[in-house]
């Protein structure tokens, strides 16, 4: 893989799964892993506190509860969708913040 994992990316997995990078950016190349948000089909879940509505750079729904660790070697066959806007990550980090209770 040549590209940078990078907080914000909103990327397929082989597996056809959608995942967002929620980790701050360096962490694939220090550590070996990132966290990540696993992505529902838009129109799935509503907006709340624990959810997020994405439009781009797919339309989906980012859940503050399904927080998960992924090796950087399962992006060595993913597609790179987009980055999310800066509005939007911050509405996901408000998101975390509440689930996490941060």
């Amino acid at each position: 893989m040549t590209r940078e994992i990078k907080r914000g990316d909103i990327w397929t997995l082989p597996d056809d799964h959608h995942v967002l990078v929620v980790s701050i950016s360096g962490l694939d190349e220090a550590y070996g892993a990132v966290l990540t948000l696993v992505l529902h089909p838009a129109g799935r879940y509503p907006d709340t506190a624990m959810s997020v509505v994405i439009d781009t750079p797919i339309p989906c729904t980012a859940i503050a509860v399904n927080l998960q660790q992924l090796r950087t070697v399962r992006f060595a066959e993913a597609t790179h969708r987009g980055t999310v806007d800066p509005a939007t990550m911050a509405r996901v980090d408000q998101s975390l913040r509440a689930v996490l209770d941060l």
